[in-house]
């Protein structure tokens, strides 16, 4: 059973929201963005604001961009799945790096504790990495 975090908890709620659309979408100006958000909110956001969230997202490598006209047309550079992949072994080796065998033991205390993870954890202990 592979339990996936929501979005907002790795992103927060309006850059999770610009993302969705992106991944639906596969690739989209800032205004076809823009229109999509505005399109189920009563006070809209500003241009600047979509624009300013994937300029970040540019920055952090999630995002990549090529000139359409005068404008930019974004893609993702990670389907979400490789994403949250991602952000799961980034919170993982942040919390092994600062807790080292206590992050470990802990782990291990609550895998046991739930059969259904004990199992999903002994297949993956099991399976063949070169395969």
């Amino acid at each position: 059973r592979l339990q996936v975090p929501k979005l907002d908890e790795m992103l927060g709620p309006l850059e999770a929201e610009v993302m969705e659309i992106i991944w639906v979408r596969g690739t989209a100006l800032v205004s076809e963005v823009e229109e999509v958000l505005n399109g189920c909110r009563t006070a809209p956001l500003a241009y600047k604001t979509v624009l300013t969230i994937r300029t970040r997202f540019g920055e952090k490598g999630i995002l990549g961009h090529e000139k359409e006209g005068r404008a930019f047309r974004y893609f993702p550079t990670m389907a979400e799945s490789e994403f949250v992949s991602e952000q799961a072994s980034k919170a993982t080796g942040a919390l092994l790096s600062r807790f080292g065998d206590l992050a470990l033991s802990s782990f291990v205390d609550q895998v046991a504790a739930d059969p259904d993870q004990l199992v999903a954890f002994r297949n993956l202990l099991g399976r063949d990495d070169d395969a």
